[in-house]
């Protein structure tokens, strides 16, 4: 997904409800499965992510290169990587189903993770508020961490690779 302006973060506490709510044209649906590699220095260090994304019939490999800059984590999309460097291990590994809705200037993800339901709204402020409004969300439960920081938060030990079936 392209980055619009904003992004908030809720987590789901009925998803049959959000669908329900949601309405309108169906979503794009796509197994994606993240990889972050690092050199092991900690998260100030650059990293890189691989995300493979099957959706329908096809195939994407998308990375993007995290940098530190201005006390936070910058990321920059990259398709030119065609192998990583051999300095640079598998540090974790997180999968999602994502149910992708594209709307007039915001777009909706319900990200199914083996840790439990996210909906993602991107777009100007103001469409976020009318939003997340909509859907049932209050803007003070936004979740600003990624989610391994959220996972590491909420259950108190990092568990380096997700996958269903192995919670």
């Amino acid at each position: 997904m392209k980055k619009i302006e904003l992004e908030f973060k809720f987590p789901v506490g009925n998803a049959q409800k959000l669908f329900e709510k949601i309405g309108g044209a169906p979503p794009k649906i796509a197994y994606i499965l993240d990889e972050v590699y690092g050199s092991g220095k900690g998260f100030k260090e650059e990293k890189i992510r691989k995300r493979l994304v099957f959706s329908g019939r096809n195939k994407e490999i998308i990375y993007e290169k995290t940098k530190w800059l201005d006390g936070k984590i910058k990321k920059v999309r990259e398709r030119k990587i065609k192998t990583l460097s051999k300095n640079l291990k598998l540090e974790n590994s997180y999968e999602k189903i994502r149910f992708l809705y594209i709307r007039q200037g915001y777009e909706i993800c319900i990200d199914f993770y083996p840790i439990g339901v996210f909906c993602e709204i991107e777009g100007k402020k103001k469409n976020i508020k009318k939003i997340a409004k909509k859907l049932g969300f209050n803007l003070k439960d936004n979740i600003e961490d990624n989610i391994d920081a959220y996972y590491v938060k909420k259950f108190g030990e990092e568990k380096a690779h997700w996958r269903f079936g192995s919670f």
